[in-house]
């Protein structure tokens, strides 16, 4: 009968370790997600700078022409 109860602590054990993984592997996935999210703000270009104006200035002074 001892042998039963043990045998039934340690899989009840098992599952609950297995059920407590699963939950955080999902939470801590859940977190990652939103604090990783692209924010497109964050990456904002505003344009050509100093160096492709003076590779395209010759350019831009022929189609003016």
């Amino acid at each position: 009968m001892n042998q039963m109860l043990s045998n039934a602590a340690l899989g009840l054990a098992a599952g609950s370790v297995k059920t407590w993984t699963v939950v955080t592997h999902i939470s801590r996935t859940m977190l990652v997600d939103q604090t990783n999210s692209y924010q497109p703000e964050l990456h904002y270009m505003r344009g050509p700078g100093p160096k492709w104006r003076e590779r395209h200035a010759c350019q831009h002074d022929l189609a003016a022409r």
